[in-house]
């Protein structure tokens, strides 16, 4: 009987990349690609999509608000990116309350380096793979670094945020079916996982200066300054 992969099993992209973190600098359209190409798009419409990106960036995601006069001159690093995609993710019916907005940019330094640690753990260390046994059942392999932003509403107000931690696969698998957490309104996602599809689908940007791309343009590599490995 097969295992059971939970945080998914590592796919050949995923394990032909950089064991370092890269550094990655796109446009606004490149990131907006990026971000639809991870699914975040969803039945939205590439205009649609491109402006409620633009709108965060008025609320100072990713890039807090001191950088409004240069939009044109955005540069998406790894950091930027997975501080979107985490956004993204946290959004309920297509939007993020204000309030989780400036949580988010107030942990935004301890976000940091746990987006890097999601990176550079993704198969070891907290990430490392752990394997779970029970009778009648395939074996559960899960993996990588999972996020917990403790995040609770209560009568659509947000009542809780943080602080965020970081949990092993073990840990983040006990969250999942303790009683206390079972009205958690964001559960831990696998930061991991998405650090993975983030920097292999950011290989794949082709470049787009501004405005709503075709979806179905460009898959080409970044050129080599546009992403290069940190040493």
């Amino acid at each position: 009987m097969g295992a059971v992969m939970i945080g998914a099993a590592p796919s050949s992209r995923a394990r032909r990349l950089p064991k370092e973190l890269t550094h990655i600098g796109l446009h606004h359209g490149e990131a907006v690609w990026v971000m639809s190409h991870l699914g975040f798009q969803g039945p939205a419409s590439d205009s649609t999509f491109y402006e409620y990106i633009k709108s965060l960036r008025k609320l100072g995601i990713p890039f807090g608000r001191i950088g409004l006069g240069r939009r044109g001159l955005a540069n998406y690093t790894y950091y930027h990116l997975m501080e979107l995609a985490l956004v993204l993710t946290a959004r309920v019916y297509y939007f993020v309350p204000d309030t989780v907005l400036a949580e988010i940019i107030r942990h935004r330094r301890v976000l940091y380096r746990y987006y890097r640690r999601a990176y550079l753990d993704r198969q070891s260390g907290i990430g490392s793979p752990v394997r779970f046994s029970a009778p009648h059942h395939a074996p559960i392999i899960a993996r990588g670094v999972f996020l917990d932003l403790q995040i609770d509403f209560s009568g659509g107000v947000l009542s809780r945020f943080g602080p965020p931690a970081l949990l092993s696969p073990d840990q983040a698998l006990s969250s999942f079916v303790e009683h206390d957490l079972a009205t958690r309104s964001l559960l831990p996602i696998n930061l991991s996982v998405l650090a993975e599809r983030l920097v292999a689908t950011a290989w794949q940007a082709p470049a787009i200066r501004k405005g709503p791309r075709a979806a179905n343009k460009g898959n080409g590599l970044p050129s080599h300054s546009r992403l290069e490995t940190v040493l």
